[in-house]
């Protein structure tokens, strides 16, 4: 029986040291398989999240890590029709993504569309949809609106810039680093600043007095109160993530006199409630804007499967220039 290299974990904890190479199994596909060669995966803060058994979901240990990967089908097995050789697909997240190939049922791949690129397909299933999602699924924005958002220099924030601009929305970001200003603007970022306790006074001016009624949280603590003071009536805000991981602090004035309301939102949970149609179509429009060049995910290193620990080094440093990206081959 053929083997193939993956990374995986036993126990949770310190990302860098619970991840190992190991050999595995590769079964022939059976009825109904598909056997994938994997071609590129990236590292995600799900991922890093999924060592340390902070995530949402916990898989049964020992576990191949990843779930976001693409590769192209190598066999198909009887009763296979919606496959050929050649085809881009992403693979379950179940089985992990960290691997050089995997043998799965048909019916738990993701077939892509074939304009994308395998490096960019292989980021297509987190954060592109995130973004996505965030921006069409709370609020029906109009053309010229103003969407505000944290973390704009995250993987999801860079995302919300360019499918914003698109789609002819406007964008205030906020960030950390003097830096990232110019790099933001160059995206098509409408406004970028670097966050201030007073940022919120701003939004009328920079805004023509129209506030915006969409704001998305990646960092909680005293930045979400930022956004939610930012909003104008009838607002939402957002919360995707808790990079500083300190609780939301909301202020009460803004939630009672604007008639404000607070999400949490959750990838992983919209893929469960959604149909595959809902979701291959939204796969379909976001390969439209990769292909027309509105919309491009940066990476700043690829690492080979074989250097596993200095990948997930890599993805631990907050000052990256985009993902770091697995080249499984």
């Amino acid at each position: 029986m053929a083997t193939t290299l993956t990374a995986r974990y036993a126990a949770n904890g310190n990302p860098i040291e619970v991840i190992e190479l190991a050999e595995e199994a590769l079964a022939a596909p059976a009825n109904g398989e598909i056997s994938v060669k994997l071609l590129f995966a990236p590292v995600n803060p799900s991922d890093i999240n999924m060592l340390e058994g902070t995530y949402g979901v916990k898989l049964p240990l020992p576990a191949v890590a990843g779930n976001e990967g693409v590769g192209r089908v190598e066999v198909v097995g009887a009763g296979v029709s919606d496959y050929q050789v050649g085809d881009l697909v992403k693979t379950p997240s179940t089985r992990g993504t960290w691997r050089q190939a995997v043998t799965c049922p048909a019916a738990d791949c993701i077939k892509l569309p074939p304009s994308l690129t395998p490096e960019q397909a292989s980021m297509i299933y987190v954060n592109p949809p995130t973004a996505w999602c965030m921006l069409h699924d709370f609020v029906d924005l109009q053309p010229g609106e103003w969407v505000i958002q944290n973390a704009a220099n995250s993987a999801v924030g860079r995302c919300v810039i360019q499918i914003a601009k698109a789609l002819g929305w406007k964008t205030i970001n906020l960030v950390r680093r003097e830096e990232l200003v110019e790099e933001l603007k160059a995206l098509g970022g409408d406004i970028v600043v670097v966050e201030a306790p007073d940022t919120f006074k701003q939004i009328k001016t920079w805004t023509n007095g129209k506030p915006p009624r969409l704001a998305l949280n990646a960092v909680g603590g005293d930045s979400a109160g930022t956004l939610s003071k930012s909003l104008g009536d009838g607002g939402k805000l957002v919360t995707y993530g808790g990079m500083s991981k300190q609780p939301i602090k909301l202020a009460t004035g803004p939630l009672i006199f604007k008639d404000l309301s607070y999400h949490g939102f959750w990838m992983t949970r919209w893929y469960a409630n959604r149909s595959a149609q809902e979701r291959d179509t939204m796969y379909q429009k976001l390969a439209d804007l990769f292909a027309n060049g509105e919309l491009k995910i940066a990476v700043d290193k690829v690492c080979p499967l074989r250097e596993i620990k200095q990948a997930v080094t890599a993805a631990l440093q907050e000052k990256r220039g985009g993902k770091i990206l697995l080249n499984l081959q």
